[in-house]
């Protein structure tokens, strides 16, 4: 191994071990694996720009479109337990809407797609150190994660909601009623910054995945779960009991959706990325997998 990988893999693994609320992280292929994602809560959090600054980064043109076709193999890192965007199928199989842009792009490009399914705070950072061509992981392409990678055009857009128990429709109405409450997210995800910026007087409850934040949700353990409005449309319809709150929740139109991740700096890989997807919407194909991955996720009952 090259001495830079040694040190780009030594730095990542530091890295990882200094995220709260992250466990030991063992990668899958798109063939099938287990999440990487810890089991404990954690009530704080670095921010993840902030760690993946700090991280030794990768070279861009080991990371080309022309680069990865001699390779023969596109590495994609993500955490499976975001549906319908990405989670297990029965046999452990990476699939939802962002498998199936993987995939297309791996196709594309005419190699073998690998799939990694890690922890989510490290699914940026292998990208920063080189590990992988580029990171499909609901990611939103906010001005703190663009300080460690370049952010493609956004392939999906949609809101963001805070999502309660049913039976607390009418007494979860307003911020302030939310005061001094439990509000769970997913640990480095956008949501954990609306928290700060938008619920500054409610107490977070940082999980590594949303999965539990939901079973934290329906135990009582929180009050809330500030998630995606597709997402949480996606658990009411498989799990009783829960509501989207009126409660607003603001963002930006520029960061209210998912992007691509690739290196910094690497703006052959991210031109084209950025003309596939292009393409992928003008033929309708983001919104056949999307539904494709919803129908798929509801059938599993997630």
């Amino acid at each position: 191994m090259k001495l830079k990988n040694m040190m780009a893999l030594a730095a990542a693994a530091m890295m990882a071990v200094s995220f709260t609320a992250c466990g030991g992280s063992e990668s899958s292929s798109v063939a099938g694996g287990s999440s990487a994602a810890g089991s404990e809560p954690s009530t704080s959090s670095e921010a993840a720009s902030d760690s993946e600054e700090a991280i030794i980064t990768g070279d861009p043109s080991e990371h080309t479109v022309e680069a990865i076709k001699a390779r023969g193999k596109l590495v994609v890192t993500t955490e499976a337990g975001y549906a319908p965007f990405e989670f297990l199928d029965e046999n452990d199989n990476v699939i939802g809407l962002d498998a199936s842009l993987a995939q297309a792009l791996a196709d594309d490009l005419g190699v073998e797609l690998d799939i990694q399914n890690i922890a989510f705070t490290s699914v940026v950072p292998e990208v920063q150190a080189g590990n992988a061509d580029m990171a499909i992981a609901g990611l939103t392409p906010n001005a703190d994660r663009k300080k460690s990678v370049d952010m493609s055009d956004m392939y999906y857009e949609g809101g963001q909601c805070v999502l309660i128990l049913a039976e607390n429709a009418d007494k979860y109405t307003t911020k302030e009623s939310l005061d001094g409450q439990l509000v769970a997210t997913q640990s480095g995800a956008l949501q954990e910054t609306i928290r700060e910026e938008q619920f500054s007087n409610t107490e977070p409850l940082l999980l590594p995945d949303f999965p539990q934040c939901i079973a934290n949700l329906k135990t009582g353990e929180c009050a809330a779960v500030l998630i995606d409005t597709i997402s949480a449309e996606q658990y009411m319809q498989t799990v009783e009991g829960l509501a989207i709150s009126e409660i607003p929740v603001e963002v930006d139109p520029e960061e209210g959706g998912n992007s691509v991740a690739v290196m910094k700096g690497n703006t052959d890989l991210l031109d084209w990325v950025n003309e596939r997807i292009a393409e992928y919407k003008a033929e309708g194909l983001l919104d056949q997998w999307f539904a494709e991955a919803q129908e798929k996720a509801e059938s599993m009952g997630i």
